[in-house]
């Protein structure tokens, strides 16, 4: 059978967007690990897709897995020899971790910053929560200042569990940052370090489904938001970050994963993107690396995996690209109320 046949079958029986590339995606990985996590990683594929991808492999023997192990079958081989399918190689620099930014001039921010993280409060998957490690979150403030969208500018922070604001405004650099978050233990958490630390930042408690409030729109200069990565959640959470935003010159950072948005996926969020006044200048895939949350064996992919183990600390897989969102021209989006279940689709893996 081939790789596209296979994927044929695949998205009929399953409904995810899953193409050949993404079988050779998913065989280059395992040839590189025998560990889930790394393959999960390794292999730029919706999670979801790549369990399917593994289990229609096993169908066809080329996937095997024992003793907690995901091993290629000697057929399995063959065929990547046969097809040309590679090892995946990491080629990432070393200092940065390709994010392309330096952290040194940030070294007391991140002192300060680590020292106020240590308290933060755990992930909850009742609010979609997994927070980023504290040097994405530096690495983060880095990349908007040498952008010039930090210095002298308001931000806005929709959602909070990474501490974004926190960190910014230790650079003392904005304006102003506010932060709005459903979970009141993040607000708590938030406003009580700006005032320990003397920061100018104003933690709201305000459920992203419900419409910006007026006093805060048109009045941001950057706004960063982690979205939940359904379509649906995605547009949202992002379209009430442009509608922050004064209008043209003025940037939007997202996170976006490939663990839960296909390439598909990407496409029909920057087609909205675009549409809504703004261009993508920078993509820089794998800038976040995310701490292990605690609720990994509850989550929705759980079930899938052809092999149940939950990894350790010690052992991030879980990463997603930072986007750069400029206008163009002013923002042309609405403000609606949000009903229904807006983190769910059929690549949702983590709620």
């Amino acid at each position: 059978m081939t790789l596209a046949a296979l994927a044929d079958r695949v998205r009929r029986e399953s409904g995810l967007a899953i193409t050949a590339r993404d079988l050779e995606r998913i065989l280059a990985a395992l040839q590189a690990s025998e560990d889930i996590w790394r393959i999960v990683d390794l292999a730029p594929v919706p999670m979801m897709a790549t369990c399917q991808g593994l289990h229609a492999l096993a169908e066809i023997g080329w996937v095997t897995w024992a003793n907690g192990r995901v091993r290629l079958t000697p057929a399995g081989d063959q065929a990547c020899r046969k097809l040309a399918i590679a090892a995946v190689r990491e080629l990432k620099c070393p200092r940065c971790g390709g994010r392309g930014v330096e952290l040194s001039p940030l070294r007391e921010v991140a002192a300060a910053f680590h020292r106020i993280a240590r308290g933060r409060p755990e992930a909850s998957q009742e609010f979609d929560q997994g927070y980023v490690t504290e040097d994405s979150t530096i690495a983060r403030v880095a990349f908007m200042w040498a952008k010039g969208d930090l210095a002298g500018k308001d931000l806005l922070v929709l959602g909070d569990d990474d501490l974004v604001s926190i960190a910014a405004a230790l650079t003392r650099a904005p304006r102003r940052v506010v932060v709005l978050d459903i979970d009141p233990r993040i607000v708590n958490f938030v406003a009580e370090a700006a005032r320990a630390e003397g920061l100018a930042v104003d933690a709201r408690q305000h459920d992203l489904r419900e419409p910006l409030p007026e006093e805060l729109c048109g009045r941001f200069d950057t706004f960063f938001c982690d979205p939940t990565e359904s379509l649906r959640g995605f547009l949202a959470f992002a379209g009430r970050g442009l509608a922050a935003l004064r209008g043209p010159g003025c940037v939007g950072y997202l996170g976006l994963t490939r663990y839960e948005a296909s390439l598909a996926k990407w496409r029909d969020i920057q087609r909205e993107l675009l549409a809504a006044g703004g261009v993508l200048t920078d993509v820089v895939d794998d800038f976040h690396t995310y701490v292990n949350w605690p609720y990994i064996d509850a989550m929705r992919a759980w079930d899938r995996l052809p092999v149940k183990r939950v990894p350790g600390r010690d052992e991030p897989w879980y990463r997603s690209a930072l986007i750069r969102v400029e206008l163009v021209e002013a923002a042309r989006v609405e403000n609606p109320r949000y009903t229904g279940d807006i983190f769910n689709d059929e690549e949702a893996a983590t709620t």
